[in-house]
């Protein structure tokens, strides 16, 4: 565990530098107590955001691929358990390969949080919204861990941390909310929308993590977050969205990779292997859903390389489904097709009209969150399956990732 702190040190004074200045004599002999230093503020900010995004793309890609929006193309028998709907081996070696990734960004955007507080507590901290970015970070992460993992564990250097247990991960969305209140009280313009929108995020993944566990198809809809949505809407201008940019001078995005560097993977129906899952028709037309082939052509632009595609964590979209799915779950299906037919204007696109709305809001969340991780919860809570799934290999529906072998074997804690 000593040589793996090594590591995350040497990750996060990597992560850091990137894009940023930070004045010291020799870069690599950075030590933790040079990050105590007001001036490196910035660049703790940027290792726990950089660490973070590394650690998602990495996760990301192995959730994506058991989904209907992503098929396995290639020839590793890893990939192939998650395309046909196997989530719960701990011996997986792709998830297990983006355990260490997802754990350092957990871990470096709590570092850059608590140390961050430290220098404004002190008055020390010159930009106070280096820490903002921190809270948002250390918010956007757990989200996401959350939505992908059914049981986690915060460890800290030599100290392994104890299992949250799968009946308690929804703890990490209330720790999510209570960075966000935080984050909140000191943002500027800039970051309030950010704050905003995440915070709306998290209330309405709480919601549908309850949905899932266990899962409710009967009544699969959920009013949380409106309030925050709406709230967010007010400081959103047009077709908002928030977006992790990857680059060759930050971090690569793992799931761009798989998709058009690697082609271990593909968006939806491959012809060459004569697989996947067809794209979705649009419900008033009757055709191929033009919001995702927009965002299909926007992930696989190879034009600045194959492994920088980005990744929207927020929209105003996304704020649309949340209202919208409020009032469909307090069953005024007239507000709700309002809502999503607020979205449709977006595009120029005909309204709803004599739709059933649960399909419509089904349809409008397929559409509008395209490769953006949401997928599976809604697979998941809507009965919706991938008609690569085998029904033999498939885990039962809820089913999410495990704490992967590496930790067990290094965690006193955790037990097979």
């Amino acid at each position: 565990m000593t040589n793996k702190m090594k590591l995350l040190w040497s990750f996060l004074i990597g992560f850091s530098m990137m894009s940023c200045d930070l004045e010291v004599d020799n870069p690599n002999s950075l030590l933790e107590a040079d990050l105590a230093d007001p001036s490196a503020a910035s660049a703790l900010a940027n290792g726990g955001w950089n660490a973070s995004l590394n650690g998602i793309g990495y996760i990301m890609i192995a959730n994506a691929v058991a989904t209907d929006e992503v098929v396995w193309t290639g020839s590793r028998d890893a990939w192939r358990q998650l395309d046909k709907g196997g989530m719960t081996n701990e011996y997986n070696e792709f998830v297990d390969g983006a355990w260490p990734f997802i754990t350092e960004g957990r871990w470096m955007a709590d570092k850059a949080v608590s140390v961050l507080e430290g220098f404004h507590s002190a008055s020390t901290l010159p930009n106070t919204q280096d820490l903002v970015r921190a809270y948002l970070t250390a918010a956007m992460v757990r989200v996401y861990v959350a939505d992908m993992f059914d049981d986690f564990v915060y460890s800290d250097k030599t100290e392994a941390g104890t299992p949250f247990g799968a009946a308690s991960m929804s703890q990490m969305y209330d720790e999510a909310s209570t960075l966000l209140g935080k984050a909140d009280a000191i943002a500027d313009a800039e970051n309030k929308v950010k704050v905003a929108g995440l915070k709306a995020r998290v209330a309405h993944a709480k919601a549908v993590w309850g949905k899932n566990n266990p899962v409710d198809t009967s009544s699969p809809y959920v009013s949380a977050g409106a309030s925050e949505a709406a709230a967010a809407l007010a400081l959103m201008t047009g077709d908002y969205k928030w977006k992790m940019a990857f680059s060759g001078v930050t971090v690569s995005n793992e799931m761009s990779w798989q998709i058009n560097g690697r082609l271990e993977m593909d968006l939806l129906y491959n012809t060459v292997v004569d697989n996947g899952d067809p794209k979705a028709n649009d419900l008033v037309t009757g055709i191929a859903d033009t919001r995702i082939t927009a965002a299909e052509a926007e992930f696989k632009d190879v034009t600045a390389g194959t492994d920088y595609a980005p990744i929207t964590i927020i929209s105003a979209r996304e704020m649309h489904l949340i209202i919208a799915e409020s009032k469909k779950a307090g069953g005024d299906d007239t507000g709700c097709i309002a809502e999503l037919n607020k979205i449709r204007d977006m595009d120029g696109l005909d309204n709803y009209t004599t739709e059933d709305a649960g399909a419509a809001l089904q349809h409008e969340r397929r559409a509008n969150l395209f490769i953006q991780g949401r997928r599976l919860p809604d697979m998941y809570r809507f009965g919706i399956t991938s008609v690569v799934w085998d029904p033999v290999e498939k885990s039962p529906a809820g089913s999410f990732f495990p704490i992967t072998i590496r930790e067990i074997r290094a965690n006193p804690n955790i037990s097979q």
